[in-house]
């Protein structure tokens, strides 16, 4: 069974393990292979300590999936956040992905964020379409956003208003 849970330190590795999986694809997050392992540790650490919108989906221990939000660190823009999340091939088109949103958006608003940003290329079909279903709009296009291999990617900016 698949838990959707609050970020514990105790998932860390698992967590990392994920990120790497998902960046190895090469083809849904923007890195390629995930930062040093401690300084993911810190990001997460520190999203928690502020009690920020970052949440887990585990089955048996195992980091599946996430969904976090982190803040800009500009005061002028500290009311809007951008989202990051991923989700493990083999667990993806199960409704894992709607959860893991629906908790960071829920906890985004009480942590205080007015807008939730991300970029996502448009070759991701199903993410453009769970983005869309959870509110999100789109604010823009940015061609030629990403080349990898030789090959281009467009990459649509989109963003929901949680005080809405």
């Amino acid at each position: 069974m698949i838990e959707v849970i609050y970020a514990d330190e105790k998932y860390f590795k698992s967590f990392y393990d994920a990120l790497a999986t998902v960046a190895k694809e090469r083809i849904y997050i923007e890195m390629l292979e995930p930062p040093r392992f401690e300084d993911v540790a810190a990001f997460q650490k520190g999203l928690i300590q502020k009690n920020g919108p970052i949440f887990y989906a585990v089955e048996n221990e195992k980091v599946v999936g996430w969904a976090d939000i982190f803040p800009e660190d500009n005061p002028r823009l500290a009311h809007r956040g951008s989202l990051g999340m991923g989700i493990l091939p083999g667990y993806r088109n199960q409704g894992l992905g709607q959860k893991l949103l629906a908790k960071a958006l829920e906890r985004a608003k009480v942590f205080g964020l007015e807008k939730v940003e991300l970029n996502v290329y448009t070759s991701n079909v199903n993410a453009v379409k769970l983005y869309r279903k959870m509110g999100f709009k789109e604010e823009g296009l940015i061609k030629k956003y990403r080349k990898l291999d030789s090959r281009y990617f467009d990459c649509l900016v989109m963003a929901i208003d949680l005080t809405e």
